[in-house]
């Protein structure tokens, strides 16, 4: 289904110009240098997390912009500059599943599991393949299920629908907006609302990116430019309730990918900062992890195997060494133990006995919650 500017229709707003995702995410590196944002800011919790460690190490241009975990506890990596999408099994071999093509100016964002099948949004900006797309990881093939028009609807963040098992739920990063896309292809603007909406003006352009599922059956989506976390409530039918900021705050600025614990605690990947964030589910902030080896981090994820289930994994994208210094980047897929299980949401007839007090499927369970995931 071919989408031209609904999400312009339901916010009421002008049509916004066009920004290529190349160049905001370089705003955004270099944004963060040149105001020498402050890591630790909210103080680290030495006692709360493990040693961080590298799971897999890239090179470039393969820089993870976003991570899926399937119940196997396969991570799959959306490399974004590339358009590959990239395997790494639980002993840290890697294998190349598809490449998407993305344009001399886009990017492969969001990446979530379904019911086996990847499906990840691509910000290429071409009318043939921006939109998202559904790939199978065993044999990679690849199909557009749903196409956006390249004007405006920017897809970043990719999840599961929590209420239903066939359907995503799709962040746009440029119209201040979530979508609803079937696997068989129907997308429908799921809410906007203006505190979805990029700033413009700014160095950096992008609103609505990271997604995740909360216990309480709200969905939480992030907004990079304004520094902050939304909650969408959500309707017995599956339908968006009025969006309600949860947090605010300078040091969430770049926040991108994020994920939820089963206490309701959030972990949101800040970019531009290099750490990644715990929003409490009491609204307290606080710097969960920082230092090496996090580089431009982009993404966060639960491990899905009773192994790795208090896992967190964490997408370093590299992107503002990338632009510097091609030779220097380091992207990275990177482990920290947190000692408490993500959540993952069970979908309507759905029931899993594997990570977690009460099981986990596959990313289905939400993400970054992909985001979850993702999934940026």
């Amino acid at each position: 289904m071919t989408i031209d500017n609904a999400a312009e229709t339901t916010t009421g707003t002008a049509s916004r110009a066009r920004a290529s995702r190349r160049s905001v995410l370089g705003s955004i590196a270099t944004a963060g240098a040149l105001a020498g944002l402050p890591t630790g800011a909210f103080g680290l919790q030495d006692d709360a997390a493990g040693d961080l460690e590298a799971v897999a190490e890239f090179e470039p241009p393969a820089l993870p912009e976003n991570l899926a975990v399937d119940e196997q506890g396969t991570v799959y990596l959306s490399m974004g500059p590339s358009g590959e999408i990239r395997a790494v099994d639980s002993e840290g071999n890697q294998s190349s599943v598809a490449t998407l093509e993305t344009g001399d100016q886009g990017l492969l964002l969001g990446i979530t599991v379904l019911d086996g099948a990847l499906y990840a949004a691509n910000g290429s900006g071409q009318q043939e393949t921006h939109g998202i797309w559904r790939v199978d990881p065993e044999d990679g093939e690849s199909e557009r299920i749903a196409s956006l028009s390249p004007d405006e609807p920017m897809p970043n963040g990719i999840v599961p629908d929590p209420t239903t098992s066939d359907a995503l739920l799709v962040s746009d990063h440029l119209g201040g907006a979530i979508w609803r896309v079937t696997t068989d292809g129907e997308a429908t603007p799921w809410v906007s609302d203006s505190s979805l909406e990029p700033d413009m003006d700014a160095q950096t352009p992008v609103g609505a990116d990271g997604l995740a599922a909360h216990p309480d059956g709200d969905v939480y989506v992030g907004n990079l430019n304004a520094g902050s976390v939304m909650r969408v409530p959500v309707a017995d039918d599956g339908s968006a309730g009025q969006v309600e900021q949860v947090v605010q705050d300078e040091g969430l600025v770049g926040a991108d990918g994020m994920t939820i614990d089963e206490d309701g605690s959030l972990y949101v990947a800040v970019n531009a900062a290099n750490e990644v964030i715990r929003v409490t589910d009491d609204q307290k902030i606080e710097t969960f992890t920082s230092g090496d080896p996090l580089d431009f981090p982009a993404d966060v994820h639960f491990g899905t195997t009773k192994e790795t289930a208090t896992s967190l994994y964490i997408a370093n994208f590299a992107y503002g060494t990338f632009l510097e210094d091609e030779a220097a980047a380091d992207p990275s897929l990177a482990r920290v133990d947190i000692g408490t299980a993500g959540y993952f949401p069970e979908t309507v007839g759905e029931t899993s006995d594997t990570a977690g007090e009460d099981g986990a499927d596959d990313d289905r369970t939400g993400d970054d919650a992909n985001e979850t995931a993702d999934d940026g």
